[in-house]
C-alpha cells in the first residue's frame, strides 16, 4: 500500500538547528499531538466546521504545508535519498523503492547503477506476478518521478554544502536559535492548553500518532476526530484502522487491541491465480476470536477487464474458503490500485479502460452477494489514470502522507485517509500503515457503520432503496425532507452526503448528483428553464451520461463537461435517432436567426424552427459539406433530412440551395438558387444525375455540370 503526496521540500540550515533544539525540549509524542500542530499557529485563524475559531498554521500561498528532509526520498519521508542517480535512469522513469525504478517500457532498474533488475521475486515473469511488496521488503513506499529525485538529490548536495558552510560560524548563533525554539515551544505548549479549554475542538494526545507532516488526531463534537496539519476536519467519530499483510508476520493481536487499534484492512492477495496472503487466515480468525472489526483489500494486476474479472472471481473464491460472509465486514473490500511493475506488462493510462476494470471487479463480488465495497488508491494515481467519475464515486480509501488529504471527491460521508506508513503498534514487529476512518458530518449511532439517523420517506424512500441507499452514488441523508404542500406547487427534495432526491406527484420521485446536478443548479434547479427531474441519470458510452428533466436534458461527460438540450432540439434530437446516431451535445444551443435554433453533437448538427414542426439533422459529411459552403449565411438552414440518392451520392435540402457528397469526404457540392430550380425543372437526380463540379460564372450566366448533362441559369 502507497500514497503519493506531493513534498515542498524546506531545507535551510537554520531551520534544521530550530528543529534540533526543539527535540531537545520536548518528548515525540508531546512534538506529534501538540508542538507540531501549534509550533505554527501564531499566524492566522481557520474556523471550524461547528463554528470554533481556531489557530492556524499558515496563511502563505504553499498549498501543502509539507516538509520533508533533505536526506530522505521525495514523497517517502522515511526513505533514504540515493547518493545518485545512473544516467541510464530516464526522468520520466518512476521511482518504485529506494533502490529501483521501472522504465515507461516496464524495465526495472537499479536506481544508481542503472542495471536492468531481472530477479522474478522482484518483477515477476510473463507469466507470473510478483508479489507487490517484495520490492521494498513489506515496507510501503510512494511512487515519484525519477526527475523528482534528481532534483532532490541535487537540493540536498546543495542543502549540505550550505550546512557545511554554517557549522562553522559563530556558535553563538546555535545558542540563540535554541533560547529562542524553547520560549517558542513552551509558550505554543501553553496555547495548546488555552486553546484545547475553551473550544469544543481539543489537542489531545492519542495512542495512534500523527504522520510526519502535522495532520493529527484530537476531538471534535467530543468525539475522536482526525484534522489535517491546518486543524481542518477531516474525519469525526473516528476509528483508529491499520492495514497489515503477511509481511508483519504473526501479529500479537490482543495486544494490538489493547494498544489502540480499533479497525483492520487484511490484505487478502493479489492480482490473479495466485496463493493468498500467507498471513490472511490467521489475521482473519484472529479478529473473529477479538471482536476487531476488520476489512479486506486485494492488490490488481488488471490490464484489461477480464483479468479484472478474473480477479474479482479470485476474491470470493478466497473469502469463501477462509469462513467471510458478508455481514462479517464492518468495512468494505477494497480494489487496491496502484501503478504496478510486471514483467513483461504495463498497467493502463485510460481512465475509461481502469472504469472497464473496476466495473468488471465489482461485478464478481456483488454477484457473489459482497455488496460492501470500495477503491483504493493515492492521490497522484486518483489525479492521473483514475480520473474517472465513475471510479471517484467508488473510491473512499486514500493514501497520502502529507499535511492535508489532497483528494476531495469521496462520494460518502464515511472515508477513510492512510496518513503514515510509519507507525508503531504494540503486538506488530516494525512499521505498520495507520488510518483514520470515520465521518465528514455527524451520525447518530457513533461509527461509519450506524444507521443514518434522517429517515428517507415514501416514493423518495423507495428511489434511494433501489440505487442502493447509503452505498449509493448519493450516499447517506444530511437532513430531513423539505416538502411545499402548497395546491398547484406540491413537491418535495431531500439532500443527501453527494446529492438530493426530488419529488413531485407527476414526475415521481428521481436523484441528482454529480456534474448533472451541479449544471441544473446552474440553471436555478426546478426555478428554471429545466424544472424537475423525470427520470434517474443514465450511463453511455465514452463516459456520457445524461439525465431527462420537464423540459430539457442534461448531459454530462466526465466530472467538468455538461451541457443542456432544450425544447424543440430535444425533440428534434430524438426523433433523429438521439445518442446512437448523433452522439453527445458539444455546444450549447445556438439562436441561428429567423426563429432557427441549432445545437452541435458529436456526429452532426440538430436543428428546430420556433412555431412549426422542421426537426432536422445535418450529419457527417453532408454537414462538413454544408459548413465548407459558407453555412448558414450561404445556404440556410435544413428544411428536409438527408437522402441516399443512390450511386455514392447523398443530398440535403437547405433554405436556399442544396447540399451533396459522393464517396464520403471525397466529392462535396452545394446547387444553388436559380441553379437548383433549373435543375429540377430539367428533371433533376433521375435525368441529369448528380453534380460532379461546383457552379461556376460565365458572365452574365451561371453553369454548373452533372452527371448527364449540364445545366445553365442567369
Amino acid at each position: 500500500m502507497v500514497s503519493p503526496h506531493h513534498v515542498v521540500k524546506i531545507a535551510t540550515a537554520l531551520s534544521a538547528v530550530a528543529l534540533t533544539a526543539s527535540v531537545a525540549v520536548a518528548p515525540a509524542y508531546a512534538l506529534q499531538d501538540i508542538a507540531i500542530e501549534d509550533a505554527v499557529a501564531q499566524s492566522g485563524s481557520v474556523t471550524a466546521d461547528n463554528g470554533v475559531v481556531m489557530q492556524s498554521d499558515d496563511q502563505s500561498d504553499d498549498q501543502t504545508g509539507d516538509q520533508q528532509s533533505q536526506d530522505s526520498m521525495p514523497d517517502n519521508p522515511n526513505a533514504k535519498l540515493p547518493d545518485n542517480v545512473s544516467d541510464e535512469i530516464s526522468d520520466d522513469a518512476t521511482v518504485i523503492s529506494e533502490d529501483l525504478a521501472a522504465t515507461p517500457e516496464g524495465e526495472v532498474k537499479n536506481i544508481e547503477t542503472g542495471e536492468i533488475v531481472t530477479d522474478p521475486t522482484l518483477v515477476g515473469t510473463k507469466d507470473q506476478q510478483p508479489d507487490p511488496l517484495a520490492k521494498t521488503n513489506g515496507e510501503s513506499f510512494i511512487p515519484v518521478s525519477a526527475e523528482d529525485v534528481k532534483n532532490a538529490v541535487v537540493d540536498a548536495n546543495d542543502a549540505n554544502s550550505a550546512e557545511s558552510k554554517s557549522e562553522q560560524s559563530d556558535a553563538t548563533v546555535k545558542q540563540s536559535v535554541e533560547q529562542s525554539s524553547l520560549k517558542s515551544a513552551k509558550s505554543n505548549t501553553k496555547t495548546a492548553q488555552s486553546q484545547s479549554t475553551q473550544s469544543n475542538t481539543k489537542v489531545q494526545t492519542a495512542k495512534f500518532e500523527s504522520n510526519e507532516y502535522g495532520a493529527h488526531w484530537g476531538t471534535y463534537n467530543n468525539s475522536k476526530a482526525f484534522f489535517d496539519y491546518q486543524n481542518n476536519l477531516f474525519v469525526q467519530q473516528a476509528k483508529g484502522v491499520i492495514d497489515v499483510s503477511g509481511w508483519q508476520g504473526d501479529i500479537d493481536w490482543a495486544k494490538a487491541k489493547a494498544d489502540g487499534v480499533e479497525g483492520v484492512i487484511i490484505r487478502l492477495g493479489y492480482g490473479e491465480g495466485n496463493n493468498a496472503d500467507k498471513k490472511a487466515q490467521r489475521n482473519i480468525s484472529e479478529c473473529k476470536r477479538l471482536g476487531i472489526p476488520f476489512g479486506i483489500y486485494w492488490y490488481s494486476y488488471a490490464d484489461t477487464p477480464s483479468i479484472a474479472k478474473g480477479e474479482g472471481a479470485d476474491v470470493v473464491a478466497k473469502l469463501k474458503q477462509f469462513g467471510v460472509n458478508a455481514s462479517d465486514l464492518a468495512y468494505p473490500v477494497y480494489y487496491d490500485l496502484e501503478k504496478w511493475t510486471w514483467k513483461g506488462h504495463q498497467p493502463p493510462t485510460d481512465p475509461n479502460v481502469y472504469n472497464d476494470i473496476v466495473n468488471n471487479w465489482y461485478s464478481a463480488l456483488q454477484s457473489a452477494g459482497y455488496k460492501n465495497l470500495g477503491v483504493y488508491s493515492y492521490t497522484s494515481y486518483l489525479q492521473g489514470p483514475l480520473k474517472h467519475v465513475d471510479i471517484y464515486a467508488k473510491t473512499t480509501w486514500v493514501a497520502q502522507y502529507g499535511a492535508r488529504m489532497g483528494f476531495d471527491s469521496f462520494p460518502t460521508n464515511s472515508r477513510g485517509w492512510q496518513y503514515t506508513s510509519t507507525g508503531k503498534v504494540d503486538g506488530i514487529s516494525g512499521n505498520v500503515d495507520m488510518n483514520a476512518f470515520g465521518n465528514k458530518e455527524y451520525v447518530n449511532g457513533g461509527s461509519s457503520n450506524s444507521a443514518t439517523s434522517y429517515e428517507v420517506k415514501g416514493n423518495m424512500g423507495v428511489e434511494w432503496r433501489s440505487i442502493g441507499a447509503e452505498k449509493s452514488v448519493i450516499g447517506k441523508p444530511i437532513a430531513n425532507e423539505v416538502c411545499d404542500w402548497t395546491q398547484g406547487r406540491v413537491n418535495c427534495y431531500q439532500n443527501f452526503e453527494n446529492g438530493a432526491i426530488s419529488w413531485t406527484p407527476s414526475t415521481g420521485a428521481h436523484y441528482t448528483t454529480g456534474a448533472i446536478r451541479k449544471e441544473w443548479a446552474r440553471r436555478n434547479y426546478e426555478h428554471g428553464v429545466l424544472g424537475y427531474p423525470i427520470e434517474d441519470e443514465k450511463k453511455l458510452s465514452n463516459d456520457w451520461k445524461y439525465q431527462r428533466f420537464q423540459n430539457g436534458d442534461i448531459w454530462s461527460r466526465g466530472t467538468k463537461e455538461s451541457r443542456i438540450v432544450l425544447y424543440n432540439l430535444r425533440d428534434s434530437f430524438y426523433k433523429n435517432g438521439g445518442y446512437s446516431s448523433l452522439g453527445g451535445p458539444v455546444a450549447d444551443e445556438e439562436s441561428m436567426g429567423r426563429g432557427w435554433w441549432r445545437q452541435r453533437f458529436q456526429y452532426g448538427d440538430v436543428w428546430s424552427k420556433d412555431g412549426t414542426n422542421y426537426r432536422f439533422v445535418i450529419k457527417f459529411d453532408l454537414r462538413d459539406s454544408w459548413n465548407q459552403h459558407r453555412g448558414f449565411s450561404w445556404l440556410g438552414a435544413p428544411v428536409a433530412n438527408e437522402e441516399n440518392m443512390g450511386n455514392g451520392y447523398w443530398r440535403q435540402r437547405c433554405e436556399n440551395g442544396d447540399v451533396w457528397t459522393r464517396n464520403g469526404a471525397s466529392e462535396k457540392y452545394i446547387v444553388m438558387l436559380n441553379l437548383r430550380k433549373e435543375y429540377y425543372a430539367k428533371g433533376g437526380f433521375s435525368k441529369l444525375g448528380g453534380p460532379v463540379s461546383e457552379e461556376r460564372n460565365l458572365g452574365s450566366i451561371w453553369r454548373q455540370d452533372f452527371q448527364k448533362g449540364s445545366i445553365y441559369a442567369h
